[in-house]
């Protein structure tokens, strides 16, 4: 078990890493969106009047989200939402990533029945739900700002992911009040 439990910690810690990389890159777009905006325009390409931006994000996911104008040229309002929410999912991501390798390293030391164990548990549920907000509300803005394009994904295996993660959290928690029973019997 411990063999399949390093390779898990390593896996996460690099999981991990790369999305703090990715939130870091993604940073640096959205800087270059505030310093020049033409040369956003320039590198995206915009120009097509149905151009669109789709990010696959684990865990929310943005979807689509229209960053055009009806005459094809970029929103730079809408770019700049898309790249501030990509930021903060993988923010998020990294923060699930986080905790994921911090439960290994607990349980290496004993039981996976301690309250740090659920307490990282309960954050990783709480993450879930949080990323599908994030989108949503990123949506509803740039319906605002670039409307009539409303383009709004909101992610129900994240939530639905989430509220089980809480449930096991729960489980959890109950295991340490056995296990502490126990130890109290002993």
């Amino acid at each position: 078990m411990k063999g399949k439990a390093k390779a898990g910690y390593v896996l996460a810690r690099i999981a991990e890493a790369l999305m703090w990389l990715s939130a870091a890159v993604m940073a640096l777009g959205f800087l270059a969106g505030l310093i020049d905006p033409e040369a956003i325009s320039v590198m995206t390409g915009t120009g097509a009047a149905d151009a669109r931006i789709a990010v696959p994000m684990v865990p929310g996911g943005l979807g689509r989200m229209v960053i055009t104008g009806p005459d094809g040229e970029l929103v730079m309002g809408s770019y700049m939402l898309y790249i501030g929410a990509a930021v903060i999912e993988l923010v998020l991501t990294a923060l699930v990533f986080r905790r994921i390798w911090q439960i290994i390293k607990l349980s290496w030391a004993s039981t996976p029945f301690q309250k740090p164990v659920v307490d990282k548990v309960k954050q990783i549920g709480w993450l879930f739900i949080a990323a599908p907000l994030v989108t949503l509300a990123v949506s509803l803005v740039n319906f605002v700002i670039n409307w009539p394009e409303l383009s709004v994904t909101v992610d129900m295996t994240s939530i639905i992911t989430g509220v089980i993660v809480l449930a096991l959290s729960q489980i959890f928690a109950y295991g340490v009040k056995l296990e502490n029973d126990v130890e109290g019997l002993l």
